[in-house]
């Protein structure tokens, strides 16, 4: 049993690592696409930017509600939103909502804490392309935002 657990803990890599070796290997095209990350913990926003930057693309902070819709109304475009679920004054529910209308086709992935798989699915129901649980594996969030910008109309991304 040791022997496996020991194997496993070889294999784990970083995405750091991950990222090296797909872009290397030219799998992974950087993309110059822009994101806007919204979450009012300015550590998780931070987090996020920083990963999504090295992965090569253009991102944005907000952190709260009001802050994204001025960044969506005054910048040229966005390719993707990531934003927590609950935030002061516009949560990310009314933000995903004022998204869409300001441009239908822009891909909105949502950030739902406390493992409540119910609010991902009430996000989905309402049009956002996915939703992620905090703590989110950063991993899983990469995937997320390149499987959105691949199916998203403008075609910003592709493998």
């Amino acid at each position: 049993m040791e022997r496996l657990q020991g194997r496993k803990k070889a294999k784990q890599i970083s995405v750091d690592q991950i990222l090296v070796k797909a872009v290397s290997r030219q799998k992974i095209r950087k993309s110059r696409a822009r994101i806007l990350v919204v979450d009012d913990e300015p550590r998780v926003a931070q987090t996020i930017r920083d990963l999504l930057m090295f992965a090569g693309f253009e991102v944005k902070t907000a952190h709260n509600g009001k802050q994204a819709i001025d960044l969506l109304e005054s910048v040229d475009h966005f390719d993707l939103v990531i934003t927590d679920m609950k935030m002061p004054e516009m949560d990310g529910m009314e933000l995903l909502k004022l998204a869409q209308e300001f441009k239908k086709t822009l891909p909105v992935v949502v950030l739902t804490g406390c493992g409540t798989v119910d609010n991902g699915i009430h996000a989905l129901e309402a049009g956002a392309y996915d939703y992620v649980l905090k703590p989110f594996n950063t991993q899983k969030l990469l995937l997320v935002v390149w499987q959105a910008l691949r199916k998203s109309p403008a075609g910003v991304w592709a493998a």
